[in-house]
């Protein structure tokens, strides 16, 4: 995936199929079944993949994950924490999936997309999620 030197302002579709391709092949290899989505800064999808063994709620899961980590700009696992802590006011909100597996792309702390991951336990989406949003920030040469 290359970078433009000046840095990233914002995600490609193609820099958005390598993320969700570089999901699916490290899920796979963990023995993750996974659906993988990656949205741009407003939250519209620009990539998704799904393993052949991914459950089909998956699907729309991994997508609302993405979209909820751009909607307020941060990793889904502090969502569904504060659920876990008697918080239900997401809860009220429309499409909004306050369940770890969302991260926020950042680069040079400008936000570029959002990557949702969903198939496995709940920790196991954040932390594949969050491995590959590292990924991002390394090739392009910042720190999230």
């Amino acid at each position: 995936m290359q970078m433009p030197e000046t840095g990233l302002s914002r995600l490609s579709a193609s820099q958005a199929q390598q993320l969700v391709q570089s999901a699916l092949i490290t899920g796979l290899d963990e023995g993750l079944a996974v659906s993988a989505a990656a949205v741009d800064s407003s939250g519209h999808l620009l990539a998704f993949a799904r393993a052949d063994d991914a459950f089909l709620g998956s699907i729309d899961a991994s997508i609302a994950k993405a979209r909820t980590a751009v909607y307020f700009r941060r990793d889904t696992a502090a969502m569904q924490q504060a659920l876990e802590q008697g918080k239900t006011a997401y809860l009220a909100l429309t499409d909004v999936l306050p369940l770890e597996g969302g991260v926020p792309l950042l680069v040079g702390g400008t936000l570029v997309g959002g990557l949702g991951i969903s198939g496995a336990a709940s920790a196991q989406d954040g932390v594949l999620a969050r491995a590959i949003a590292s990924l991002l920030n390394s090739l392009s040469g910042r720190t999230p």
